[in-house]
């Protein structure tokens, strides 16, 4: 019978904490020590510090037992956890949210570990065939659902990729994550790759830009940023400068080219995607920049169908079929065409919610955005007619139709545009159906389009030179103006203090050069900076902060 270690480099540094680093066998002493405490169930781990996830995950592996992962930690999939698995005991280190708790239900609150114990402790070896994880499913497309994981089929996983782990051959990386270690993404890079291959993983705060700068200036070198593509927009669109970065991964989504191209071009990087699903776990990779082909992990095939899709097949894991449309190229790589509950067929003619969104996402002004189909008997929708729900502080509706009716066939245009402040996006970036109905059927209160609440004030212009001290070092290469050069020269125009300050958004790089034009209204007092037409930075104050 197949077996792995529980660790693969137990006496190699593991975790890289704010503090320092940590083994791999202190991380085991802590394992065991917390194995004795747990009760005879399956665990659900609700831990959010990728340290104490993965000890709690290890000391569950050690008493053969199961961890179950939410894929969120939002209060409504905790309820339905709750009801699918009635006998399993939570394991946290933060306060559970608002969910009525049934009062059989033990928890396991984690404020410290046991990093240090005497002599080395044991690191044994784990059957392929031991059940380790329920990993659920985001709920993007309907009820989350569980997929059961053994130790063998993660370890194998990790081993078939590492050489995407590994950017500078024959050294171990430092992974830096911005998604949580209980969505199936996160679990297999941030936590089970780690155990498995020697990588490092990385904890402390990982919420704001900021955080993320400071665990890759922790290192060690050479260091991979492992994210999102709307963690990656934000990074890009917040002018966020980063350590040296070896590697950038991203998963969860599509990444569009052209972001890809600024990632690499400010961050010196090259750009890779993961290909997988909590079905499948991880299958392949490319360079987003470099090609539309994805190449298969060793050891793993896939078989198409006749329906366009194709079934994976991978050591110690059971076969799946995939959900995505795909093109196969050559044995080892394919297309991807996009998912077959994507597809729209209206009026004879086909296209895909992805490509629709990525339409959206181009119009000016849009900073975030989705077509919603309507459910195919959803009463009182006229069939065939979808919904767009956007984030566009600077665009009405009707212009946003407008540019849509330009650049989308007739038969797919929506039947309204929705402005909202924001999208009901989880710790990972996606959606869900049932978070997007509620936001488009919930009762909204009567709102003036943008710009004609108040008038706005042109408060002037400024253009920022290219040997401005403030550049030096900024992106080599690619300079970029701070936003705190920015704000400082739109304060100095509207002639107000900028100590209060209530939010501002950074929505487009400012390049040396521009001419940055500057409006402001006074009811609510808040401006808007633009290049040409795009709006580069907008901001609230409090009233009375003019000086």
């Amino acid at each position: 019978m197949h077996a792995f270690p529980l660790l693969g480099h137990p006496a190699a540094p593991l975790f890289r904490t704010p503090e320092r680093l940590i083994t791999g066998n202190s991380v085991l002493h802590a394992a065991h020590a917390l194995a004795a405490t747990l009760p005879p169930r399956p665990i659900i781990n609700l831990c959010r510090d990728r340290l104490y996830f993965t000890a709690a995950f290890c000391a569950a592996v050690l008493r053969g037992q199961y961890s179950v992962l939410p894929g969120s930690r939002a209060a409504g999939p905790l309820a339905h956890l709750l009801a699918c698995y009635p006998d399993a005991a939570i394991v946290t280190d933060t306060d559970l949210p608002p969910c009525t708790l049934p009062a059989s239900t033990p928890v396991i609150h984690l404020s410290a570990l046991s990093l240090d114990g005497a002599g080395t402790p044991a690191n044994p070896d784990i059957a392929a065939t031991q059940l380790v994880a329920h990993i659920l499913t985001s709920g993007s497309t309907g009820t989350p659902v569980a997929h059961a994981k053994t130790w063998g089929a993660l370890a194998r996983r990790a081993q078939a990729s590492i050489n995407l782990f590994m950017p500078v051959p024959g050294r171990v990386a430092t992974i830096v994550g911005t998604v949580p270690p209980y969505h199936m993404y996160g679990f297999e890079t941030t936590v089970i790759q780690p155990l498995v291959t020697g990588c490092i993983s990385t904890t402390g705060p990982a919420l704001f830009p900021a955080d993320i700068r400071a665990r890759l200036e922790q290192g060690p070198q050479p260091c991979i940023l492992l994210t999102t593509p709307l963690h990656i927009r934000t990074f890009l669109t917040g002018h966020t400068p980063l350590p040296p970065i070896a590697r950038v991964i991203s998963a969860t989504a599509p990444l569009d080219g052209a972001t890809a191209e600024m990632a690499e071009r400010c961050w010196h990087a090259p750009v890779f995607e993961i290909y997988g699903s909590t079905e499948t776990g991880s299958i392949a990779t490319r360079r987003t920049t470099a090609t539309q082909a994805w190449r298969l992990h060793p050891g793993i095939s896939l078989h198409p169908r006749p329906d366009g899709t194709a079934s994976i097949h991978a050591p110690d894991a059971t076969s799946h079929v995939l959900g995505d449309a795909i093109t196969p190229l050559t044995p080892d790589t394919f297309r991807l065409e996009g998912r077959m509950t994507d597809i729209i067929k209206i009026a004879g003619q086909r296209t895909s919610l992805a490509g629709l969104n990525a339409i959206l996402l181009g119009v000016q002004g849009v900073e975030d955005g989705i077509f919603l189909a309507p459910e195919p008997d959803a009463p009182g929708q006229p069939v065939g007619r979808m919904e767009v729900v956007v984030v566009a502080p600077t665009r009405t509706a009707p212009d946003i139709l407008t540019e849509l009716r330009a650049r989308v066939p007739p038969a797919f245009l929506p039947r309204r545009v929705m402005r909202v402040d924001g999208l009901p996006r989880n710790e990972t970036g996606k959606l869900t159906r049932a978070a997007l109905q509620a936001l488009v059927h919930e009762p909204r209160p009567a709102t003036a389009p943008a710009g004609l609440a108040t008038t706005a004030h042109d408060a002037g212009c400024f253009s920022i030179a290219a040997d401005h001290p403030a550049l030096a070092g900024h992106f080599p290469g690619c300079p970029i103006v701070p936003g705190v050069v920015v704000l400082s020269e739109a304060f100095g125009l509207m002639g107000v203090e900028p100590a209060l300050l209530e939010q501002v958004k950074f929505l487009h790089p400012v390049r040396p050069g521009d001419t940055v034009r500057v409006t402001h209204t006074t009811q609510p007092l808040a401006f808007t900076c633009t290049v040409g037409t795009q709006v580069v930075a907008k901001g609230r104050l409090r009233n009375g902060a003019h000086a």
